[in-house]
């Protein structure tokens, strides 16, 4: 009787971790489809979003595969309560610590550099090496010391800037340079 209690009880919790998880996954899932919306605009909070819903991908992947481990270490290899549990505990902290590396670690490495070219862009003038369209993306080049740096770029005004003008970087967002056309010879900062 304490056998079929104890395995009932982890029944209960391995299908309820795997519809948490499931659910978690499903969250992040909309989440992100949504930020696909025709239209919509990035917002300032627009890294918090990511990182919650990588943060909530990799807790459910955790979580579902802590439950269905679980349920198939008991119910097809009808291995005990205690290894049962070992195993799920393993393969589901093991997937959800390697979906938080994968999803949130990584990506906010590579935004936490490129906030650091944003905020030493700022300010700066440039040269456009490729013209921008009205609407579209071109590309501007500034010196950082001895490199030359390299951005996608977007004018402010929504008209269109000439290949060899000067620009002034008023923002930048991944990777994108917000421009605005300035008068006389490339420099350096304002």
């Amino acid at each position: 009787m304490s056998s079929f209690l104890s395995n009932s009880v982890l029944l209960a919790v391995y299908g309820g971790a795997l519809v948490v998880g499931l659910g978690l996954i499903g969250l992040a899932i909309v989440s992100l489809l949504r930020s696909f919306t025709p239209g919509s605009q990035a917002s300032t909070a627009g890294q918090t979003r990511r990182l919650n819903r990588g943060l909530a991908y990799a807790l459910g992947l955790g979580a579902a595969v802590l439950g269905a481990v679980g349920l198939l270490a008991l119910l097809v290899f009808r291995l005990s309560p205690a290894v049962s549990l070992l195993w799920s505990l393993g393969a589901g902290g093991g997937a959800g610590a390697l979906a938080e590396i994968l999803l949130v670690y990584l990506p906010n490495r590579r935004h936490r550099e490129e906030a650091i070219i944003a905020i030493d862009a700022d300010g700066r003038e440039a040269r456009v090496v490729i013209a921008i369209p009205a609407s579209g993306l071109g590309e501007v080049a500034y010196q950082d010391g001895a490199e030359t740096i390299h951005l996608g770029a977007r004018s402010a005004t929504g008209q269109p800037i000439g290949r060899d003008s000067r620009v002034r970087i008023e923002r930048v967002a991944s990777r994108v340079a917000i421009v605005r056309p300035v008068g006389g010879p490339v420099g350096g900062k304002r």
